[in-house]
């Protein structure tokens, strides 16, 4: 377990701390604390921890002064932190400008600095984010059995759930989170981070659990006025501590017997994120509307889907590969707005006799006749289907 520069920062003990350099590493783990009061403690110190000196075996050395913090970057130390021996004790220009240039925190601790006041309180940080994370995670594989079906009797489920005080007599809104592998390897064993998100909204007693396909959130949910802003701001929140980040939303569960239901609904509408960017980072399966129809189930049902825009779509395709043109961007506009041929014209800054033509063209080439209902719905069909394979 670990907690980062920035929130060791954020400790009591650290308040008459200044950061000096390094101001875009604050997210660097911390797993530990070490003292270097000896020459040449690179060689002893060991990734992730966070370094406390008063540099006095290098004090007035500046070839040691500018090699230690390359020397501790490439062990993976987290930060350094100084108390200098006097007041009138700088730290050297050079290595805050190395800091700064490697993005590794440089700490002015006050000179009177006793270590043990710094040691203990970000140990003991570390070790209670151990012991929440451990209860995050048992309770996780309750959602994980629930899910397989390991459990499912409703009473014992009911009855979990008043262990842990859970009250899953409520609704829950079903989110799914896909991260970044960046971000993920940098949180996911801080499920608390995800309801103290929430929590600074006003949901309280969200449910995080941690699985292959991304990270389960099943936040409390009332139609009461106000809550849903609630929501939408943790979503946002979600969205900007996590830039990489792809959110899927299922129905509201009434039942968390159905909870396998809204995981797949959840499922399917961070898929479509992922494939189709135009849906923003932010999906729900409310909004999906006839994609609902389109998700992609096994290899067979993926095999067909693709067989079908082939049989529709690959004649165009190919036309505008060879010849660079635009046929299927002209169906796609043609199509979003109803048939109308001059506004579709205007979308793509042509003339409405240049989309007449190109509509003419499409037509011979596939072979189909645009006048007919059931033709045009299967090729907007096969046009969705396309932007998700």
């Amino acid at each position: 377990m670990f907690i980062t520069v920035k929130d060791a920062l954020a400790l009591p003990a650290m308040a008459a701390a200044v950061l000096a350099g390094g101001s875009k590493g604050l997210k660097r783990k911390i797993t530990s604390v070490n003292i270097m009061e000896v020459p040449g403690i690179s060689k002893f110190v060991k990734a992730e921890e966070l370094i406390v000196t008063t540099m006095y075996p290098i004090r007035d050395n500046g070839d040691s002064q500018l090699t230690l913090i390359p020397n501790l970057m490439k062990k993976g130390v987290s930060a350094l932190a100084i108390a200098p021996l006097a007041h009138d004790k700088d730290i050297p220009e050079i290595m805050i400008r190395l800091a700064d240039e490697h993005s590794f925190p440089l700490i002015k601790l006050p000179m009177d600095t006793s270590f043990n006041e710094i040691i203990n309180p970000i140990l003991e940080q570390i070790l209670e984010r151990k012991h929440i994370e451990t209860e995050y995670r048992f309770r996780a594989r309750i959602i994980g059995d629930i899910l397989s079906g390991k459990i499912s009797s409703k009473s014992q489920i009911m009855s979990l759930g008043q262990y842990y005080n859970w009250d899953f007599a409520k609704e829950f809104l079903p989110i799914l989170m896909k991260l970044d592998s960046s971000e993920y390897d940098h949180l996911r064993l801080q499920l608390h981070t995800f309801s103290e998100i929430a929590e600074n909204h006003g949901i309280k007693d969200t449910i995080v659990a941690d699985f292959s396909f991304g990270i389960l959130l099943l936040i409390p949910f009332s139609n009461t006025k106000g809550y849903q802003s609630m929501i939408n701001k943790s979503i946002k929140s979600y969205l900007e501590n996590f830039p990489k980040a792809k959110i899927g939303i299922g129905k509201p569960i009434g039942d968390i017997i159905q909870l396998s239901k809204g995981l797949q609904e959840a499922r399917q509408a961070v898929e479509l994120s992922e494939r189709l960017p135009s849906f923003g980072r932010s999906v729900d399966y409310n909004g999906l509307g006839v994609y609902r129809l389109l998700a992609i189930g096994d290899d067979a049902d993926l095999a067909n889907k693709k067989e079908f825009v082939k049989e529709k779509l690959s004649a165009l395709i190919d036309y505008d590969k060879a010849n660079n043109a635009a046929l299927i961007l002209t169906l796609h506009e043609f199509f979003k707005e109803g048939g109308n041929l001059r506004k579709a014209a205007k979308n793509l800054f042509v003339h409405h006799n240049t989309m007449s033509n190109r509509l003419k063209l499409i037509e011979e080439i596939a072979g189909i006749n645009l006048a007919d209902a059931e033709i045009r719905l299967e090729i907007q069909i096969a046009l969705k289907l396309a932007a998700i394979l």
